[in-house]
Parts: C-alpha cells; sequence; structure tokens
C-alpha cells in the first residue's frame, strides 16, 4: 500500500540514481549510516532518525520543501501508526484533506490512545479507538471485534498495537481474499467467534471413537502389480499373442548375444517389425522409444525380461491375478460405501516399484503413533482395482469430493491426472500435501533435504582438500552438492549400500534406472539391486559399477531435491484459488512419512503452527514444521480490487 514513506523513498531513490551513486557509496557520506538504512529508506520500510534525513536530502541536493515535515519525530510516528492502521483496514491511511484544525485533533487524539499516562478500561480504549478511526474514514469497529484482537495494553505502544494487529492477519489471510474484506466482514456480526468458528482448533473425539478403519482385503505387496493389468479374463484371451510376442523377444536376445543389435533388427523383415510393434503397444511395452527406433537399442538382458513381463500367463498366474483383481473390486465396493472419507492418497502407478512405494507409504503414515488413533477413513489406490477408464475416472472424482484432504505422492515425474486431482482439492478449499522423497543414509548421519539446502559456504567446508581445489565460482551449489553426495556414497561400505538400495529402491525405481549404468554391468547391477531388496545383503562384488551406482542415487537426489524446491516456490499448484472464496489455497510439503503423519494430524486438529510473513508485494501464511505457504493475499493495488470486487458480489 502506497503511503508517504513509500513515496518519499521512491524520491530519495531517484535522486540517488540520477547522480549515479549507489546505495553502499551514499552511506559512506552520511555519518553514522549504513547500506541497510539507504535500503530500508528506499523501499519505505523505515525512515531514518530526521538528522539523518537532512544529511541524506542535502548530500543528494533534494528541496527542503520535499522532505521537511518527515524530519519530524511527530510526522514519523504518525505515519507509523497510519501504516499500521493500513495493514488493519486493508487501504491506504493519510490526514490528507482535512483542515489543519482537523489533522491536529487527529494527532492529538491518536497521542492520547498511545498515551502512556492515560489508563484505558477496554470499553474506552475502544471509544477512543473508533473516535481516531473516524478521522481516517475506516469503519468503527464493532465491540465484539475490538475485544477478540484488542486489550488496553495494545495501546502501550505502537509495537504492541502491531502485535495485535497480526494477530487479526493471520486470520484474515486464513479466510478472505483481501484485507480490507476481511475487516469489513469481521466488523458486520455482532458474534465474531461465529465467523472465526472455522479456525477453531478440532475435537477428534468423534474420529477416535469410530471403529477401527479396515478394507476387506489387504493385498500384499507382490500382488499389486497384478491390479496394473487389463482384467483376468482379457489377458486369458490374449494369451496366444503374448506367446507370439515371447518367443520372438526370446529369439531375438539370443542374436544380440552374439551379433552386434543394429545389424539383427536391419533382418528383420518390415512385415514381422510392424506386428511386433502392433503387440508391444498393445501389451505397454515398457522398452522406452519402441524395440526398433534407431534411438535406442536393448541389451539382451532388458529384452529377455520384457519377454517374461509380456509372456502368456500360465494357468496358475492367471488364477491369482483373478483372484488378485476381484479382492481390489470388494475393497473398492467398500471405499465407496463406506460411511466418510478423511484422507485420498493421488498418486500414479506406471511400475511395479510405484505399487510397492504407495502401498509402504500408506501403510507406514496411517499406522505413525501421531495418526493411529484418529483411525482415519483414507482411500489407497493400490488396494482398489477397476478395468473401465470411466468408471476409475468417476472413482477418483468421488473420492476428491468427499475426502477432507488429498495426500500428493510426487514421483520422478508426474501426469496431468494426479497434477488435476490435487488442483481440485485446493479448488475446493482443502488441504492438500505433497509427500516427496529423499535420500536418507543408513545411519542417518545425512539427508539430501539437509544437505541440499546448506548454503555455498557450507557446502565447500565438507569437502576434501583436492575438491576443494577443482572447485571455482562457475560451480554452482547443485554440482557441489552432487560432488559431495557422491563422495559419502562411494565410501560407503557395501552392507551399507545394499540397505540403502533396500530403503529406497521403490521410491527411486532402482530396478529401472539400470540404464545409468555402462553397458557391460547392467547385468551386475540387477543381481545386486535384486538380492539387496530381497535379503538386505549382497556378495556381489560392485566395485568396478560403484561409481555408476552412487550417480543413480545422485541423480535421483537431486530430482526430488528440485521437485520440492518447485512444489514449494514455483509448481503451478502451489497456489490456487477456492473458487467459493477468492482466498488463495496453497500446498504443504513434506519430506518424511513422521513429518507427513504431524501435518495430517495438526490438519485433522485444525491447529497448524502458522507465521505471517508481511512482504512488499504479498501477506504469506507460512506453515512453521515445513515452512509451506498455505494462504497468500496479494497487496497489489488492482488486483486486490478486482477480487474485492468480484468475490462481494452474490451468485447468481
Amino acid at each position: 500500500m502506497r503511503n508517504a514513506k513509500l513515496l518519499f523513498g521512491e524520491l530519495v531513490r531517484s535522486h540517488r540514481e540520477h547522480r549515479k551513486v549507489s546505495q553502499e557509496a551514499l552511506a559512506k557520506q552520511i555519518p553514522n549510516c549504513n547500506r541497510s538504512i539507504i535500503a530500508h529508506l528506499e523501499q519505505g520500510l523505515r525512515l531514518p532518525k530526521p538528522d539523518m534525513i537532512e544529511s541524506i536530502c542535502t548530500e543528494l541536493d533534494i528541496p527542503r520543501s520535499q522532505w521537511q515535515s518527515l524530519a519530524s519525530s511527530d510526522v514519523q510516528e504518525r505515519l507509523d501508526f497510519e501504516e499500521s492502521l493500513a495493514e488493519l483496514s486493508g487501504r491506504s491511511m493519510s490526514l490528507d484533506g482535512h483542515d489543519e484544525t482537523s489533522a491536529s485533533s487527529a494527532d492529538r487524539a491518536r497521542k492520547l490512545l498511545f498515551s502512556t499516562e492515560t489508563t484505558h478500561t477496554l470499553s474506552q480504549a475502544h471509544d477512543h479507538f473508533n473516535s481516531v478511526l473516524i478521522f481516517y474514514g475506516v469503519r468503527p469497529s464493532t465491540r465484539s471485534f475490538f475485544e477478540h484482537y484488542f486489550t488496553p495494553s495494545s495501546f502501550a505502544s505502537l509495537e504492541k498495537f502491531n502485535a495485535s494487529v497480526e494477530t487479526y492477519q493471520k486470520d484474515a489471510v486464513r479466510l478472505f481474499s483481501t484485507i480490507e474484506r476481511a475487516y469489513s466482514e469481521l466488523n458486520s456480526v455482532s458474534d465474531i467467534e461465529q465467523k472465526l468458528r472455522a479456525l477453531q482448533p478440532r475435537e477428534t473425539h468423534g474420529y477416535s471413537a469410530r471403529a477401527e478403519w479396515r478394507i476387506p482385503c489387504d493385498i500384499a505387496d507382490e500382488r499389486l502389480p497384478y491390479l496394473g493389468y487389463i482384467s483376468a479374463a482379457r489377458v486369458r484371451g490374449e494369451q496366444n499373442e503374448r506367446e507370439q510376442l515371447r518367443i520372438f523377444l526370446l529369439d531375438l536376445a539370443t542374436q544380440f548375444r552374439s551379433h552386434t543389435p543394429a545389424s539383427v533388427v536391419a533382418s528383420i523383415p518390415e512385415k514381422t517389425k510392424r506386428r511386433m510393434d502392433t503387440l508391444l503397444r498393445k501389451f505397454k511395452t515398457n522398452f522406452d522409444h519402441g524395440l526398433f527406433s534407431p534411438l535406442w537399442a536393448p541389451d539382451a538382458d532388458v529384452v529377455e525380461r520384457e519377454a517374461a513381463r509380456l509372456a502368456p500367463k500360465s494357468v496358475e498366474e492367471l488364477g491369482v491375478m483373478e483372484e488378485t483383481q476381484a479382492a481390489a473390486l470388494k475393497n473398492l465396493a467398500h471405499y465407496l460405501s463406506s460411511d466418510f472419507l478423511d484422507v485420498y492418497v493421488a498418486t500414479s502407478m506406471r511400475s511395479d516399484a510405484d505399487f510397492v512405494s504407495v502401498n509402504t507409504f500408506a501403510r507406514n503414515l496411517f499406522q505413525h503413533e501421531d495418526v493411529r488413533s484418529l483411525k482415519l477413513r483414507y482411500f489407497n489406490p493400490t488396494q482398489s482395482w477397476i478395468e473401465d477408464r470411466i468408471a476409475k475416472g468417476l472413482v477418483e472424482a468421488l473420492m476428491l469430493r468427499r475426502a477432507a484432504v488429498t495426500i500428493y505422492m510426487a514421483q520422478k515425474s508426474d501426469t496431468f491426472g494426479k497434477d488435476s486431482e490435487a488442483s481440485v482439492s485446493l479448488g475446493q478449499g482443502k488441504p492438500v500435501i505433497v509427500y516427496v522423497p529423499r535420500l536418507t543414509f543408513p545411519d542417518r548421519s545425512l539427508d539430501t533435504e539437509t544437505l541440499f539446502k546448506r548454503p555455498r559456504s557450507e557446502l565447500m567446508t565438507m569437502l576434501n582438500a583436492q575438491d576443494r581445489l577443482d572447485v571455482d565460482d562457475g560451480i554452482d551449489e547443485q554440482a557441489l552438492f552432487a560432488k559431495i553426495l557422491s563422495t559419502r556414497l562411494e565410501d560407503m561400505d557395501n552392507a551399507a549400500m545394499c540397505q540403502l538400495v533396500r530403503e529406497h529402491w521403490a521410491d527411486f525405481d532402482l530396478i529401472e534406472e539400470e540404464k545409468r549404468i555402462p553397458e557391460n554391468g547392467r547385468h551386475l547391477y540387477r543381481e545386486w539391486v535384486s538380492e539387496c531388496i530381497n535379503s538386505g545383503s549382497s556378495g556381489k562384488d560392485v566395485s568396478l559399477i560403484r561409481t555408476a551406482i552412487a550417480g543413480v542415487f545422485v541423480a535421483n537426489a537431486i530430482t526430488f531435491e528440485n521437485r520440492a524446491r518447485m512444489f514449494r516456490e514455483i509448481h503451478p499448484l502451489a497456489l490456487q484459488v477456492i473458487l467459493s472464496s477468492g482466498v488463495l489455497n496453497g500446498i504443504l510439503v513434506v519430506r518424511t512419512v513422521d513429518q507427513c503423519a504431524k501435518i495430517l494430524s495438526r490438519l485433522i486438529r485444525n491447529d497448524l503452527e502458522l507465521a505471517l510473513s508481511n512482504e512488499q508485494m504479498n501477506y504469506r501464511l507460512v506453515e512453521k514444521l515445513t515452512g509451506s505457504t498455505i494462504r497468500v493475499i496479494s497487496k497489489h493495488t488492482l488486483l486486490r480490487h478486482a477480487f474485492s470486487a468480484h468475490y462481494s458480489i452474490p451468485e447468481a
């Protein structure tokens, strides 16, 4: 909000820039001054003392008539109060337009309100405060509003008054699209507690008194991939085509071992290529670019694994698939008919690892000590199945409508469907938690979230002597992060490295990361990863590919750290307008199951710990545990006016 301090700051800056003097250089010409004082002055944040204002303006040849009134402690006190009053009411405050007598009366009333020699009762303070508001054309505060946010001690000093205003602003930013609308609506009711009821902590007895949440069939991790298939009945009808494809791929793998892949592919008739390409697309191959693409030549092991994955199912396996899908349908019926739904888990599952990652996360979260006693009803997508694409979309839409909280599981890449689910939840005014995995060492001595946030100076101290010699100013913090993490990983012993795989393989989808390993080491890598996953240890010697393995972890760690930063700072979903109110609703970014459990519990109890960040362009309400912005009000003048206009008109 533009005021006299801001206008004066712009005046000083324009004169300084006209003289081509830096803030630092100007400060050196003024006794007891520094660059921060000049910067705060030019930003309209804080006026220097009157004698320093005179020195600055004299140095810059600013005419006395343009600054003399500001070089007065009385005027500075009035301007500070007007700025505080603007923070309360949501619009600029000034005595401009008053005659001299009225302006003097306003100053006397303000001084009396903040006089330490005057003892106010609550009623007297309220009446006196409202009399001051009249001079500024501000709607008088109601008794209910005043008693909720102010006490007589609020007027012991401007600092204490500002503290009361900040308490009010926290509520305003949570509930309204502008500060101006907040002041208007909160002063239009006789009982403000009713208006603020949505902000009160919630009693959770109704949650914990419910029966335990149990789905009919708990599907084990090893069976979850069957839910990524079309129905078992359709798979039965594809047996002949799958067998044709299996035989072709196995023969291809055999030839790859004795000839160059390019020559083998060149010898295949075009008709056969088209037929096999058709079948690969039909059965949703994992080949990145297509088997016959010049962009990619898979090795024999990869082709054999794909042959096994796409092969016709045995009678026994088809039976297990049918049984698993039938169980998931029972779970779906339970989800659709449940009395309540508290949490919807939004994710996209494209690989077997995705199913395991999501199910492990859900199991650990809802069994966490901070959450379990609440007996939350939650939708776990890995335990549900329906074949029809349209029906699946309708299921998700219904779950989003019913659930009070959405948890968005960030993966290495995400889909439009999952993004839209988060957007829909935010637009309804519901909280969205985004869980982004991080890499944590087995001994918990290091995690990538903490390391990624360290400043360059600290990262430099973590490098060894030789690495510091290799670093110059052209290397950014991410490169330093990668170097430090790579060194730590390569120094780990085999047992710790294997434990790292077991803990993170699903979140990082390590099985599919073989493309980062040199071709002659991929077979060893796959066997080693499988042993680590299945038994937690491996006797294989991976010293020749240890650097490449470290590279796999570093690449994934950087991906997830960048995604976490993107969700906090620049992702389009970071803020969404609640359509019914115009309030900007933000996401909560968490990095661990423990952190997610604490935030989920606080959301259910409605007792998040919040801090107000009053910035030059915005008011931001920040959740303290995660540092996530959950509400915003813009200070942009036209935006404020537009939101006030469009969200104060009842819908037709």
